[in-house]
């Protein structure tokens, strides 16, 4: 072997090298973003079932109006929210914490999650009405914009949103975090009791 060729062997070498090390970069940076992912939807669901588990009588326990309203406000954006009215707790005095806090945080490899968690009410068809399908979308009613006390056609069913927002990892930052979000439906009527003999 010449000098000539162990150069360009080693140039070789090099430039093999350098390209290995941009695709471990990369890889180690996509891998990351999906671990701050994965946590996320952990979170969330986390969450979610802390709600799902309450009792339907529970689950507005200590959220004021004001608070309820700000975190409407806050997430208008999403459509789920933007769908749906804000209930909160309306007894009096309310009680000293909220049982499904509105806004809290976790943090997870030193990387702090912000949840919110948005419950209100939105309604759905039940196909009585004529020409009206049964199910679809749980939306406002057409014609309310507030909660309205008589809805014919319509039952009423709880919508729970949990948004998880992170900064932590490649494109997210204070001004634009990473966020994840779940949804759900519970329905809140009681159940039919059954009659057995014996």
């Amino acid at each position: 072997m010449t000098l000539i060729e162990v150069i360009v062997a080693i140039s070789i070498m090099g430039i093999v090298a350098t390209a290995a090390t941009g695709l471990a970069i990369a890889s180690t940076t996509g891998s990351v973003t999906q671990q701050h992912q994965a946590v996320a939807v952990t979170v969330a669901n986390d969450a979610m079932e802390q709600v799902s588990g309450l009792p339907a009588g529970l689950i507005y326990s200590g959220r004021s109006a004001s608070d309820v309203t700000a975190s409407f406000v806050a997430n208008s954006s999403i459509p789920a929210v933007a769908n749906t009215y804000q209930e909160y707790d309306h007894s009096l005095p309310l009680p000293s914490a909220q049982k499904v806090p509105i806004n809290d945080t976790q943090t997870q490899d030193g990387t702090v999650y912000k949840i919110t968690t948005v419950i209100g009410t939105c309604f759905q068809k039940l196909g009585t009405m004529p020409g009206q399908t049964a199910g679809g979308d749980c939306t406002k009613l057409p014609s309310s914009q507030t909660l309205p006390t008589s809805f014919p056609g319509y039952t009423p069913l709880t919508r729970v949103v949990v948004l998880v927002r992170w900064t932590g990892g490649q494109g997210c930052s204070t001004a634009s975090p990473c966020s994840y979000a779940v949804t759900t439906l519970l329905d809140a009527h009681a159940d039919l009791e059954w009659t057995t003999n014996g």
